[in-house]
């Protein structure tokens, strides 16, 4: 099996999910064996009823649904990283629409850079299907993933690299995936990704960056491209603020479990609880006297990158600085 597409959803849109079956259903798979893993993280609605995943079964035979009744995009994944039996897996999300050549192109990269194990879409086009206020839509665009790579990049530096994929559209080697999960069943690995409303993620970064210590390379590429397909309900303020918190509260603890020899540099990192309080409690009383949207974001990505810090170092945060994360409801 060459590849085992993955598409993990819990309480999908399904004018979203539609769009991504009828885009995984046209994949060109000329000359390919593959298989695909329909994942339902216990939706309210089960995917089974759904008219549209019906519909895909039926065109799709080599589709599979797992039902994963352990809330979390870790415990979907891991499920399907058991079950499946291609040499790479691929993962789209549920709002993941790739264009039809993609797994056409991923041959060429895996066979071109066997050091490569990790390829993630170096074009990322996003469709805010519902708009998105001009005020925040060039932060939106950027954490969605937009994204305009010219030349294939891949590196193999033990910390997050610009040219690193992020997990719309990762293809990773099956048996790296595979030492995850077993690393991760053991308690190596702890981060549990989106559960629920809960933003925070950080399973898809370990996966790439074991893939580093493993000694192999992760890139992008241009020949690979796709479109992130985002509704209204998460194309405004309040949901950016939550999902910039939980993008870089758990980056810290995630490269210290896939590299424990980096906590001396990440203790030098460290801000004195003393001094975070007061940079917190000053950059708080400065939004508040001008509340200005962008403000409150540098605000959140000071707070979620010490913060942190202080969590992969499993130290308590300083009071003022937990008041004012309660403050802004973001973790």
């Amino acid at each position: 099996m060459d590849f085992s597409l993955v598409i993990c959803t819990y309480n999908p849109d399904v004018r979203i999910l539609e769009r991504c079956l009828q885009a995984v259903q046209s994949l060109d798979t000329t000359g390919l064996s593959t298989e695909i893993l329909l994942v339902d993280n216990n939706s309210a609605t089960p995917l089974s009823t759904l008219p549209c995943v019906q519909a895909f079964a039926k065109a799709c035979p080599q589709m599979e649904l797992l039902l994963v009744k352990q809330q979390g995009v870790q415990y979907a994944r891991m499920a399907a990283i058991e079950r499946a039996t291609g040499t790479h897996i691929v993962y789209f999300d549920y709002d993941n629409e790739p264009q039809p050549g993609y797994l056409q192109a991923l041959q060429v990269l895996t066979a071109a850079y066997p050091q490569v194990a990790a390829w993630g879409p170096g074009r990322v086009e996003v469709d805010f299907i519902d708009g998105v206020p001009e005020a925040i839509s060039g932060l939106a665009y950027g954490a969605f993933q937009q994204r305009h790579e010219t030349d294939v990049r891949f590196a193999s530096e033990p910390d997050w690299q610009s040219c690193y994929p992020f997990g719309t559209g990762l293809c990773t080697k099956a048996f790296l995936l595979k030492q995850y999960a077993a690393q991760a069943q053991q308690g190596v690995y702890t981060l549990e990704g989106r559960n629920g409303n809960k933003l925070s993620s950080g399973e898809d970064t370990q996966m790439v960056l074991l893939c580093i210590k493993e000694g192999y390379a992760a890139g992008v590429a241009p020949s690979l491209a796709l479109t992130h397909i985002i509704p209204g309900n998460r194309a405004n303020a309040r949901y950016l603020e939550r999902l910039l918190y939980g993008t870089f509260v758990c980056y810290e603890l995630s490269l210290l479990q896939v590299f424990p020899e980096q906590r001396s540099k990440l203790e030098a990192k460290l801000i004195a609880p003393a001094r975070f309080a007061r940079q917190a409690w000053v950059r708080w009383v400065k939004w508040r006297l001008q509340p200005k949207q962008q403000k409150k974001f540098d605000l959140i990505h000071f707070l979620s990158v010490n913060a942190g810090t202080y969590a992969a170092l499993d130290k308590p945060l300083p009071g003022v600085v937990r008041r004012i994360i309660d403050r802004l409801a973001v973790a």
